[in-house]
């Protein structure tokens, strides 16, 4: 407990004091958040905390901050007649939409933005100037840390309801949660900064354990096989989409894959066992790819959430983290909020949407390897029309993941089937952990270039934020191919100056 407090930087703790009054002394107030597991892990915890306070409270999922949402948070804002509204996972890259929408409206005493984005500008502000009552924004990126490895949107939040009570450490859980399926753990090599102590005060508290073990996705759930068959980080040659080769794998080990007419599980086997089929693993990695880095991840830290259900999709925090993200991804972002707060038939709708999210990601992948990607200088297209916004970020994702586009340029995805209708595109941008080792980074060229046009055209054509290797653009139609040619050409010296 004292080692989290410790580390955090002292303007950081002075706006989280200061935050958490307000919380204490509200009375009517409105959450909103994201749609990933980073957003709805936030909401859950601030909605959890909120409850435990006493208070009277609404919240609301939306698909991101922009001109056209804020004017639905707005109007929900003033229906509701809020005294305080609290932003997670999202604000800090449209603060001006904020200021301009939400700040001042009447009977509205207070906005808290808990959020873990770089800002829109390049200034980084290492010691904000504590900011009046109607607006604190807590955001980690202005006090010396990183909000892509150091702390989370869910982190942000759970600071916050740490603050208003220490009784609220139950929510670590949650906030590990969050970082896990923000990525924050660097592709299983580990929490740093606050994300670790949160990690570490998760685990003293008994709510988490962390142990080394395979990363693989399904260590808790996936019968043995079609743990291997369905690998895509990384790829497996030989055994990723090869139903027989995986079953084979076991059997040449004698390694049983059912026990008593039940399928067997990676967390039913012996340590002797585990230890064969990883050694086999990194073998088929080390012979089929040049740059044996590609092996140090298959080892790794896997968090298991302690007091969850064993051989559930809520066990561990890789599992959770893919359960909410399937909730948001089709639209329903607060089964995923409830499912954290402990309904159970949540749970069960839960499960129904992740194989509707694994049915239409396969399906997404299979449109891919048909259709094939557009090669442009400095990147790599993926323009499809059926996919939602909602999972094309995570299509390019593991597309890269599994070898289907190279990961030598990042790769931008293209849909029009967004949310709600909207006239807007959807861009989504990835770029593998190489490239940003290179000095790439998706957000600042999505933002510089919106910007750009924004000023060509005197008026707002393009939004965009996120992080160096995970970024998104809203776009005009009519503007689409100016944007594309103009962040084709600025990854092109990104690419060539780190050659």
């Amino acid at each position: 407990m004292e080692s989290l407090l410790e580390s955090i930087p002292e303007t950081m703790e002075e706006l989280l004091v200061n935050a958490s009054r307000l919380v204490k002394k509200s009375k009517k107030v409105y959450a909103f958040s994201h749609i990933d597991a980073d957003g709805i892990t936030a909401l859950a915890i601030v909605a959890l905390m909120l409850e435990r306070e006493g208070k009277s409270f609404e919240w609301k999922n939306i698909h991101q901050i922009n001109s056209e949402s804020i004017l639905q948070i707005e109007e929900e804002v003033r229906t509701y007649n809020s005294d305080l509204v609290i932003l997670s996972d999202f604000g800090t890259g449209q603060i001006d939409l904020v200021k301009k929408h939400i700040v001042g409206i009447k009977g509205l005493e207070s906005v808290i933005i808990l959020d873990h984005h770089l800002p829109t500008t390049d200034e980084v502000i290492s010691e904000p100037v504590l900011t009046p009552d109607s607006l604190i924004e807590i955001n980690p990126s202005q006090h010396g840390l990183s909000g892509s490895y150091d702390l989370s949107g869910s982190g942000t939040a759970f600071l916050l309801a740490y603050f208003v009570s220490q009784n609220n450490v139950d929510l670590s859980e949650l906030a590990v949660v969050g970082a896990t399926g923000d990525m924050q753990d660097y592709y299983g090599r580990g929490f740093v900064g606050l994300n670790k102590e949160i990690v570490e005060l998760g685990e003293d508290s008994g709510h988490l354990k962390v142990t080394r073990d395979l990363t693989f996705f399904g260590i808790h759930t996936r019968p043995l096989p079609y743990l291997l068959q369905y690998a895509t980080d990384p790829y497996l040659p030989g055994l990723t989409g090869a139903e027989e080769a995986s079953f084979a794998f076991f059997e040449d080990r004698d390694i049983d894959i059912k026990s008593d007419g039940e399928w067997r599980t990676w967390v039913d086997l012996e340590t002797d066992n585990k230890q064969s089929v990883i050694q086999g693993i990194i073998q088929i990695v080390l012979e089929s790819y040049s740059d044996p880095r590609i092996a140090q991840g298959i080892v790794g830290d896997v968090i298991v959430l302690s007091n969850r259900p064993p051989k559930t999709e809520m066990r561990s925090a890789k599992e959770f983290s893919t359960l909410l993200n399937a909730c948001g991804r089709n639209k329903r972002p607060e089964i995923g909020v409830r499912l954290c707060m402990g309904n159970s038939e949540a749970f069960d709708e839960g499960r129904i949407l992740l194989q509707q999210h694994r049915t239409n990601l396969a399906m997404a992948l299979r449109r891919l390897e048909t259709d094939g990607f557009e090669e442009k200088p400095g990147m790599y297209i993926v323009n499809d029309p059926v996919t939602p916004d909602t999972i094309i970020g995570i299509v390019i994702g593991m597309a890269q993941g599994s070898m289907i586009i190279p990961i030598d340029r990042p790769v931008i995805g293209i849909s029009t089937n967004t949310t709600d209708d909207s006239p807007l595109v959807k861009l989504s941008g990835r770029a593998h952990k190489s490239l940003i080792e290179r000095g790439v980074n998706l957000k600042e060229v999505f933002v510089e270039v919106a910007e750009q046009l924004n000023i060509s055209y005197e008026t707002l054509v393009a939004e965009a934020g996120g992080h160096p290797m995970a970024a998104g653009a809203f776009i005009q139609k009519p503007q689409l191919d100016e944007f594309l040619e103009i962040t084709s050409s600025k990854l092109v010296k990104y690419l060539g100056m780190n050659k």
